[in-house]
């Protein structure tokens, strides 16, 4: 144990001690035991084992897995390691680097590992050592590439895992994938050597099927390679099983064989086509086919199905009406073979829906369909195909019409089992318009409902009505949607009888049942019975309606009116003699009554009535004329029986002998009358008695008397004429008495009021502020104020000034109701009163006050004040230019009655974009207001003023909108395109150098003032630039106003053509910055400029990294970045690749170069135009194969023959050959069965296989590729 430990080996436990001098037998043993009688020997083996013990603590992490870390970290240093070499080996960098940069790190880890002291790795010194040296020699043989046997093996391992490079186009491409395009050689020719040709029947399996327009089914038949001369179907019939035989005609087997020599003719195309048609249903497959050797033609039999085309219609209905909730009740009939499926719709009011039903088929019906597929329609060659039968199949449609209007069912699609699907094209979708088919379609009227019930009647409100006569019941009817006027309808109730209802009110046990049609809502039933009516139902066009509350109704038969007639005589008390009756009625029956009589006086017969409001009335019969006078009562009505009960008997006819006392009446309506002044008043008086009369009567005024008598008039009536009243006042003309023959002086009480005006009616226009003269609103109605007197209404007649000729004015007449009238005009002049009268007399005019002048308020008007930057164009007015955010505006002057208020419209014309409105609205009360102009954002302002209204008239159409323009120049800016970056130059100018870029806004030219501040400067230097026509620039300062190290670029101040200008911050804003630097170069590795797609374009760069390379690949300029000083990138695809422009870390001066490599296409080939094409032949026949070539000619190919690829069988290479092409196409000729196909191709450059180790398949560099350059 001590000598392996010397040697640096592991030691047997890991107790750290055992490993430290000469293996003793009892110490270990003697630490042990705590009775040990030396206390210096425990003391000191503690601190020796404390001392060995591992850096990290067993109780943190035990030893087995700080040995499984320190494994995987050596582990991934080797990962690292190989690494570094397979990019040492690709890109070809600096070794010696590399090699000390692995030497310090195997040091490190094999030197640290012991100071860990991980149990069992605790490795000696010279252990160490060794290791380190192993290594050592290890680094030295991976970091300089010296060759050995498992390198290739090595290199390919890590290729495994990755396998990308940078490309051309600066994206990491796989390489392998660019080395092994498949698609640089594609195609494959299959020759294949037939016994004999073949036929199919329908080998696409696609449904046919015959009705209606379709009256035919092309059956595709395929011949392969081989003409035939007879051809034999089979039908076999769908409902009787029997089967016939069909031989294609000699005309169809001409047809054929063109078909087949013409599609032969450029050598590719076999297979020939044929369309037999049918017209009958069965199922076809093809028997005997003979080719033109007599030979059967080998055949696939298969049964193609012909049914019947599917179809579907709608069953009649019972009735094309519906009411709203009603089920639709409609049947859909489909025919054909099960399974189907309908599609149909249903539109309600215009607004469509779709449906679906599908698997339709008879109950019990089963059919190999439902388990196949629509399309799996010849692998159905069962003897049994009575399921293929066209069967009948009813849907029916159930569902409840919620909505009223017009309902159609209408069938848009039918499929059978088979996939034949027939649609039924709309009027919309039908190119000539034409509607769906009768039996299509199914169109219904829904209707709604009607609602009825009682108004104005119920059980607490009856109808009362005479006996014997009818009234109409109180219905209301209401139809939803529609007029109710126009609406036919059936009415029913129930009715019992007054003296038959229940002690509730109710209907008793004698009910019947009445029926009513009406016409329309108005035509009501009529009804006469007393008794209870009750309504029970109504229906209207066919549907049943709804009752509402109220619907009874009770009907009632009052009294008939009746009246009891008692008189007595009224004596005179000058002569003694009745003048005439006073009678006393008692009435029953319902009030107000109508007592009807008839009074007979002297032979002469009137009628007279009476309107009576309560139950008793009493009246007096007092004729006015002497003689016998007869009342006969005749009828009596009240509020019920309005037409009257006649009255019969003694007891309603009165008599009596009157002999009347004088009397004397005036015949005047109201007893006042009224009277002009001046004028003479007439009144008529009755006299009654016998003649002759004498009268006395007396005309009273201001408290005097003045008494007149008139003798001797022999007539019953007479005139008394006053004289011309020439006071104005009130009259009185009184009667006072009379005399007849008898002598009997009655005293008179009769009196007429005469009221006399105290003055003419007068007539004047009013005064308005003291004048009678005015201003008025255009076309505004004027009341001209009229100042009259007299009795109300008056006319007044009034001319106007030029109102027709001057001799003969217009007369123009109003009817003025209020003595401080108006009259209304509506145009402007001198307004004259020519004549007035009142009521009832003629007036005068005041000749001073008869006219009034009438003239208009002028309409307020605008104008833009001229002041200094406002000028006046033909189209309005134009304000000078000024900048974004200067102060601008106009004025506008204003005449008419303040306060004004204006409307104008604000239209900015952006320099881009699209214009905006906003409309503004102002209020003055001066003549004068400054307006505001809009400065705010660029563009072209528009200001145009679209009403103006004043105190007095509201803007009209007349007003002619007042137009201003300003155009408002952008306010220029100046930025960095980039601000923030640095800019870095050479010292020395050069070509395409790039400037700072500088974005302008505003309008050209610019004059930019640049500051220039350097670090070691104290003052900044200003350049100015020259004129500046675009609003894009680079700024390109001179060199002699830059020094080495770095400078700050800032924009102090931008002026624009328009003569805007902006200033910006002295001491801030956005900046750049300036160095100079001196220019890198770069170096190809390799003198050749020919190149392959796949291959590496390697250069090495000096200078500081990173690098950035500018280059063209094809014409488009690209950038690429380099760390280090190799630059390479993979070829990924043709075209000419030149180097332009170097630029490194430090100066970023881009140096201009040209490095020039063609990057040359890997050469393509095709066989058969890319495709696997498969040709049969028979045996002497040959095929020519295509080849052909992309690329450079001449072109050297080879290609192989190998066994035709089969089931379970690995196709064999029968033969290789090889050929050469100077064109891009070659053709070849085979007659030998096989697949032809290219399996290596060169060009002039390059080559490609696709056989490792073939013929063009080289080495560069140690790598396996699949190309190479090609020099000739």
């Amino acid at each position: 144990m001590g000598d392996a430990s010397a040697i640096g080996a592991f030691p047997q436990t890991p107790v750290p001690s055992s490993r430290r001098g000469p293996a003793r037998g009892p110490a270990p043993s003697s630490t042990t035991k705590t009775s040990s009688p030396l206390p210096v020997a425990p003391q000191q083996g503690a601190s020796a084992a404390l001392s060995s013990a591992p850096v990290i603590p067993l109780r943190i992490l035990d030893a087995p897995t700080q040995r499984l870390y320190a494994f995987g970290f050596y582990v991934a240093l080797l990962a690292w390691k190989f690494y570094d070499w397979a990019q040492l080996v690709e890109e070809d960098t600096e070794s010696f680097w590399l090699f000390l940069k692995w030497i310090a790190i195997d040091c490190a880890f094999l030197f640290g590992l012991p100071e860990l002291r991980i149990p069992w790795l605790e490795l000696s010194q010279p252990f160490v050592v060794g290791a380190f040296f192993i290594h050592a020699l290890f680094d030295w043989v991976l970091m300089f590439n010296i060759g050995f046997p498992w390198q290739a093996w090595i290199l390919g391992f890590v290729k495994v895992f990755y396998d990308r490079e940078l490309a051309i186009s600066e994206h990491n491409v796989k390489l392998s994938s660019i080395l092994h395009n498949s698609s640089l050689i594609m195609g494959r020719q299959i020759i294949n050597i037939l016994p004999e040709g073949s036929a199919i029947l329908n080998p696409e399996l696609h449904p046919f099927c015959l009705g209606g327009d379709r009256k035919t089914a092309p059956l595709p038949i395929f011949f392969n390679a081989t003409i035939p001369v007879e051809v034999e179907l089979i039908r076999t019939d769908l409902e009787t099983n029997q089967q016939e035989s069909i031989k294609l005609t000699r005309a169809q087997i001409r047809d054929i064989e063109r078909k087949a020599k013409r599609e032969s003719q450029d050598g590719v195309q076999t297979v020939v086509q044929f369309e037999y048609p049918v017209k009958k249903p069965g199922a076809y497959r093809l028997g005997r086919v003979l080719d033109e050797y007599k030979l059967e033609v080998q055949r696939r039999n298969p049964q193609t199905f012909v049914v019947p085309c599917p179809k579907a219609w709608i069953g009649p209905s019972a009735s094309p009406g519906r009411c709203v909730g009603d089920l639709s009740d409609v049947s859909i009939q489909i025919e054909g073979t099960p399974p189907l499926k309908i599609k149909y719709s249903r539109t309600i009011n215009g607004k469509d829906h779709s449906f679906h039903f599908q698997s339709l088929q008879p109950d019990g019906f089963t059919s190999p369909l439902g388990a196949l597929r629509s399309t799996s329609l010849v692998g159905l060659d069962d003897e049994d195909i009575s399921w293929s039968r066209s069967q009948r199949v009813p849907v029916g449609l159930n569902e409840s019409m919620h909505a009223s209007g017009e309902w159609q069912y209408s069938v848009d699609e039918v499929q059978d089992g088979f996939g034949n699907l027939v649609r039924y094209d709309s009027s919309a979708d039908d190119p000539e318009g034409k509607p769906k088919p009768k039996h299509l379609v199914q169109n219904f009227v829904v209707k709604e409902r009607p609602q009825v019930r009682l108004e104005g009647c119920d059980l607490r409100r009856p109808l009362k009505v005479a006996k014997g006569e009818s009234k109409e019941l109180p219905v209301r009817f209401k139809m939803p949607g529609q007029t109710p006027d126009i609406t036919a309808h059936t009415l029913t109730w129930h009715f019992s009888p007054i003296d038959t209802l229940t002690e509730s009110g109710d209907h008793g046990d004698a009910v019947t049942t009445g029926t009513y049609n009406a016409r329309n809502a108005r035509d009501r039933p009529v009804i006469s019975e007393p008794g209870l009516y009750t309504l029970k139902s109504v229906s209207a066009s066919s549907c049943e309606g709804e009752v509402q509350e109220p619907s009874s109704c009770l009907l009632l038969n009052p009294l008939e009116p009746k009246v009891t007639v008692r008189s007595e005589e009224i004596p005179d008390t000058c002569a003694g003699n009745s003048i005439g009756l006073r009678v006393d009625m008692d009435l029953i029956g319902t009030p107000p009554f109508i007592v009807r009589y008839d009074v007979i006086s002297n032979g002469q017969r009137r009628s007279e009535r009476v309107n009576i409001p309560g139950l008793r009335y009493q009246m007096d019969l007092v004729p006015r004329v002497a003689g016998h006078h007869k009342y006969i009562f005749t009828h009596i009505g009240d509020a019920i029986y309005n037409k009257g009960q006649k009255l019969t008997g003694s007891e309603y006819v009165l008599e009596q002998d009157v002999k009347p006392a004088a009397a004397a009446l005036i015949q005047h309506s109201s007893g006042k009358v009224s009277s002009c002044l001046g004028d003479e008043v007439t009144a008529d008086i009755l006299l009654l008695g016998d003649a002759p009369f004498t009268l006395e009567w007396e005309i009273i005024h201001d408290g005097k008397r003045k008494q007149y008598k008139a003798t001797d008039i022999r007539e019953n009536s007479y005139q008394i004429k006053t004289k011309p009243l020439t006071q104005g006042g009130e009259y009185t003309l009184g009667l006072t008495s009379i005399q007849d023959k008898r002598g009997c002086r009655n005293f008179l009480q009769d009196e007429l009021k005469i009221s006399v005006r105290r003055q003419s009616p007068r007539a004047a226009f009013g005064q308005i502020e003291g004048k009678r003269k005015m201003l008025a609103v255009e076309s505004a109605t004027v009341k001209l104020p009229v100042r009259l007197t007299g009795e109300g209404p008056w006319k007044v007649f009034y001319t106007r000034l030029d109102d027709g000729p001057a001799d003969q004015p217009k007369i123009l007449e109003r009817t003025v109701r209020n003595d401080n009238g108006y009259i209304d005009v509506k145009e402007r002049g001198a307004y004259t009163i020519t004549d007035v009268w009142d009521s009832q007399c003629h007036g005068v005019v005041d000749s001073k006050a008869s006219t009034f002048e009438v003239d208009w308020f002028p309409r307020p008007e605008m104008s833009v004040a001229l002041t200094h930057g406002v000028s006046q164009t033909d189209g309005g007015y134009m304000v000078e230019d000024v900048c974004e955010g200067d102060i601008s505006g106009f004025e506008v002057a204003l005449k008419g009655t303040p306060p004004y208020t204006a409307e104008y419209e604000v239209r900015h014309h952006p320099l881009h974009g699209s214009s905006s409105l906003s409309k503004r609205k102002f209020d003055a009360s001066l003549g004068k207001e400054s307006i505001q102009a809009d400065t705010a954002k660029a563009g072209s302002y528009t200001y145009k003023f679209t009403a103006l209204e004043d105190n007095l008239y509201s803007s009209d159409r007349s007003f002619k909108p007042l137009v201003v323009k300003q155009k408002v120049n952008r306010k220029p800016a100046a930025s960095f395109v980039k601000p923030g970056q640095t800019f870095k130059y050479c010292k020395s100018e050069q070509d395409n150098e790039d400037g700072i870029p500088v974005s302008l806004t505003g309008v050209p030219p610019f004059a930019l003032e640049i500051e220039i501040k350097h670090q070691s400067a104290a003052v900044p230097e200003i350049y100015r630039t020259p004129a500046i026509n675009t609003h894009s620039y680079e700024i390109r300062i001179p060199r002699h106003q830059l020094r080495l190290g770095t400078q700050h670029i800032r924009i102090r101040d931008v002026k624009d053509g328009s003569g805007c200008h902006s200033m910006g911050e002295l001491t801030g804003g956005p900046s750049v910055q300036v160095q100079l630097f001196e220019a890198p170069t770069i170096y190809p590795l390799e003198t050749r400029t020919d190149y392959c797609v796949g291959e590496r374009i390697s250069y090495t760069l000096s200078g500081t990294p990173p690098f950035e390379v500018w280059y063209t690949f094809d014409g488009v300029e690209r950038k690429a970045k380099s760390p280090t000083t190799n630059f390479r990138r993979v070829a990924e695809s043709p075209g000419e690749f030149i180097i332009t422009t170097l630029s490194d870390k430090a100066s970023e001066c881009r140096a201009p170069v040209h490095i020039a490599k063609t990057i040359h296409p890997m050469p393509a080939v095709r066989i058969s135009k890319g495709k696997n094409v498969r040709v049969d032949i028979h045996e002497g026949g040959e095929v020519e194969i295509l080849f052909e070539f992309w690329g450079t000619p001449p072109f050297e190919f080879t290609y192989t023959r190998s066994t035709n690829a089969r089931k379970g069988q690995k196709s064999q290479v029968l033969e290789t050959r090889h050929d050469v092409s100077h064109e891009h196409s070659k053709v070849v000729r085979a007659n030998q069965e096989g697949t032809y196909e290219v399996v290596a191709i060169k060009d002039k450059y390059c080559a490609f296989s696709t056989q490792t180790g073939a013929e063009g398949v080289g080495k560069e560099k140690g790598r396996v590729k699949g190309q190479k350059v090609i020099k000739y």
